[in-house]
């Protein structure tokens, strides 16, 4: 459990990491494990905010040799085929790493791209750009493409049945993987740092960044839980790992504001639905009608659509799907498999997140892994993170922990990090060990907590919506829960889910709670 925010007032630290998302909990890994006395706090939970409301795709890296890329950009800017080489390389390492270390949290699904006759992308730069990954490939983890003539691929694939026969030629056939449950991926690894030596604490916000004279930062922490309760803590290297919140961190400062501007938000929109059960652990990628990457992602026995791309300059905690950008997913997975006519009133719940790209010369940014030296903007000691999908957290972790060796030496010994996923006890998500072991070991401070990042229920179909109070109850008398408190958090947990996912199947007084907040 989380010790008093007062045991950490007056302390010293080589290293305060400023963001609890995957990035943050790699970096607190990577940099713990060199011998580096490290702090990470978040000012929500631990992988609450970008790293939950990801694609959940463990991307192969097909956006870097995409199909709308038109080739003869390369005979005249080099440095983009190398760079996309680069990206594509590493996509494909990290899935290989992650897929190799933690099987438990990930799943193989087997992935189409459709070709179309007389389309923009011929068969043979599909082919192309399929096969360029495949070189970046291991035969732990393979792609395992194929392109197939469309009827012999429809008698394989239910899904393929489902798409325009009068228009499609081919399909690509490979193997993608997909996180079951990216939270647990960043819980595990902020657990694997506090073994190596990190203190970690969420719900504990940055209010203020001092420069000190000598060199390092001065933090003001205070208790999300209990406003008011602060303490200071010290370091000689600030890490903001903030996510799409990471500009606004930097605001805080006391020293030279920072005027530039580091990251762009990007807006993506999923909506989960029903297909038949043939579709059941299949997907598809695709371009969309707007020529934006559009795809369909198994999803248990459902799947969900998504994402759109639209620039996000508002506070990230506010981002929720709008009616008009459900109607764009829908008509465009009604464009990919006409034959469902599917309308609004089949999505059994959406989401909302906000991606943290680096600013560029475009003004969507670029997914590419920055690390701002911000001693150039008046901040020495301190760095800013942006543009790392959490696909490549690791190699992120890694990159950040050898900028912080180049800034000072370690107070400590080194400690081997374990790339593990740590096991959790109990037969079934809900039952009452592994509930109980999650409160008594793993930072629970709310319900949602609970329900959505320490066991799998919360993105379930029903989200857990029916076991709430059960769930509560459990854990009630390790967490100094009454009465009022487990009803306040079942109140606050449906009000969560009315006001983020709108699903289809909310309860009455859920409803009616969200429009009495």
């Amino acid at each position: 459990m989380r010790a008093p925010l007062t045991e950490l007032d007056g302390r010293s630290f080589d290293v305060i990491i400023v963001g609890g998302g995957v990035v943050g909990a790699s970096a607190a890994q990577h940099i713990a494990s060199g011998g580096r006395t490290t702090l990470v706090v978040d000012k929500g939970d631990f992988g609450s905010g970008t790293s939950s409301r990801s694609s959940r795709l463990l991307y192969s890296g097909l956006a870097y040799f995409s199909p709308d890329y038109a080739l003869w950009r390369f005979a005249y800017r080099p440095k983009d085929l190398l760079q996309r080489l680069r990206m594509a390389k590493l996509s494909m390492e990290c899935r290989t790493e992650l897929a190799s270390t933690m099987p438990e949290r990930v799943s193989r699904h087997s992935f189409f791209f459709p070709v179309f006759e007389g389309g923009e992308y011929p068969g043979w730069k599909v082919d192309l750009g399929y096969r360029a990954l495949g070189l970046f490939g291991s035969s732990k983890v393979p792609l395992s493409y194929r392109r197939l003539p469309a009827a012999e691929a429809a008698r394989q694939f239910g899904m393929v049945g489902l798409m325009d026969s009068k228009r499609l030629a081919s399909v690509a056939v490979f193997d993608e993987y997909q996180y079951q449950w990216a939270e647990r991926i960043c819980l595990d690894t902020m657990l694997d740092a506090e073994r190596c030596g990190a203190t970690i604490r969420n719900y504990t916000t940055a209010t203020r960044l001092d420069p000190l004279p000598g060199g390092g930062w001065r933090v003001t922490l205070e208790d999300a839980t209990s406003p008011g309760t602060t303490a200071t803590v010290e370091a000689a290297t600030l890490v903001n790992t903030a996510g799409p919140w990471a500009d606004r961190l930097l605001r805080k400062t006391s020293g030279p504001v920072p005027t530039k501007k580091h990251l762009v938000g990007i807006k993506g929109v999923n909506l989960v639905v029903k297909l038949p059960d043939s579709c059941r652990g299949t997907g598809f990628e695709m371009i969309s009608s707007i020529g934006q990457p559009f795809y369909c992602m198994p999803w248990g026995d459902h799947h969900f659509f998504g994402p759109t791309e639209t620039i996000f300059e508002d506070e990230p905690g506010s981002v929720r799907v709008l009616p008009e950008e459900a109607e764009f997913i829908i008509a465009e997975a009604n464009r990919a498999l006409p034959s469902l006519s599917l309308t609004t009133q089949d999505i059994v719940y959406r989401w909302a997140g906000v991606r943290p790209r680096t600013t560029s010369e475009t003004a969507s940014g670029v997914k590419s892994l920055m690390i701002h030296d911000m001693a150039t903007e008046g901040m020495p000691g301190a760095l800013t993170v942006t543009g790392c999908p959490i696909m490549t957290h690791r190699h992120a972790g890694r990159t950040i922990a050898a900028r912080v060796a180049q800034m000072g030496q370690a107070s400590g010994a080194p400690t081997p990090l374990s790339y593990a996923a740590k096991p959790m006890p109990g037969d079934a998500p809900l039952s009452s060990e592994r509930l109980r072991h999650a409160a008594m070991h793993e930072q629970v401070e709310t319900l949602i907590d609970l329900l959505f990042r320490r066991v799998p229920v919360g993105w379930t179909p029903g989200m857990g919506l029916a076991d709430a109070r059960q769930a509560a109850e459990t854990v009630a008398d390790l967490l100094g829960w009454d009465e009022a408190r487990i009803g306040h958090e079942v109140e606050a947990y449906r009000r969560f889910i009315a006001e983020n996912f709108q699903p289809r199947a909310l309860p009455a007084d859920a409803a009616s709670s969200e429009v009495a907040a």
